[in-house]
């Protein structure tokens, strides 16, 4: 008789494990569609060359939740930065590349700087003040005033105000300059703007004082630093 195997039968080869298929991704939800707005909003800080977040209510006529679902929106294109400069300062938006070319400024990119908030802050205030009383004025950049000037020497204002058929320069002086410095600006405006308005701090407002009461520029005028202005310290 054969003797019985003792051996194991050999077991199916077992089939490979199947490949994890891999989880599909998510669709994004689609951006919000922007608003004419927000180009207009975009036009205005790319002459501005910025704004501090604080502006921006007034500037929109809104809440600061329209302000929030705004930025967010712009933020989504690709539009704006937003940075933080100062921890105990307002945020500051900027356009990208792609927001200045979206808004047709033709003005290159601008970067922030500790040293120049200030000055774009009380500029900015001056120009919502300007539009506040006067909706239908022309405010004229010192971006879009250096876009159209011929003679690098030319002094540039910090904006013109167009109205009522006449031109007005508008400087906002933070810190002191030299009379003689001073004295040569108000020449240089003087020919060629109908009038010239200083928003002054307290340091150089003495001496613009002096300069209005001299009667050498009739047409010179000399106003306080915006209270309202929200200048970072």
């Amino acid at each position: 008789m054969t003797a019985p195997s003792l051996s194991r039968p050999a077991r199916a080869a077992s089939a490979p494990p199947s490949a994890a298929r891999p989880t599909p991704a998510r669709p994004r939800p689609p951006r919000e569609l922007l608003r004419t707005g927000d180009l207009q909003l975009l036009t205005w800080l790319a002459e501005q060359y910025a704004a501090s977040g604080d502006q921006l209510q007034p500037l929109l006529g809104c809440g600061s939740r329209t302000v929030q679902r705004t930025l967010a929106r712009l933020r989504a294109h690709g539009l704006i930065e937003t940075s933080r400069l100062l921890a105990d300062q307002p945020l500051w938006i900027t356009p990208t590349a792609r927001g200045l070319r979206a808004c047709g400024s033709g003005f290159g990119t601008w970067r922030p700087r500790v040293g120049l908030l200030a000055h774009v802050a009380a500029v900015n205030e001056v120009r919502l003040h300007v539009q506040g009383r006067d909706p239908d004025a022309e405010w004229v950049s010192e971006r879009q005033l250096a876009k159209q000037r011929q003679d690098a020497r030319e002094h540039l204002p910090d904006g013109v105000v167009i109205t009522g058929g006449r031109s007005v320069a508008v400087e906002v002086e933070l810190t002191l300059k030299s009379r003689r410095r001073v004295e040569a600006i108000l020449d240089q405006l003087t020919a060629h703007y109908e009038a010239t308005v200083y928003f002054c701090a307290a340091g150089p407002q003495r001496l613009l004082d002096e300069l209005a009461a001299s009667a050498r520029w009739p047409t010179l005028g000399v106003r306080a630093l915006l209270t309202s202005s929200k200048v970072p310290s």
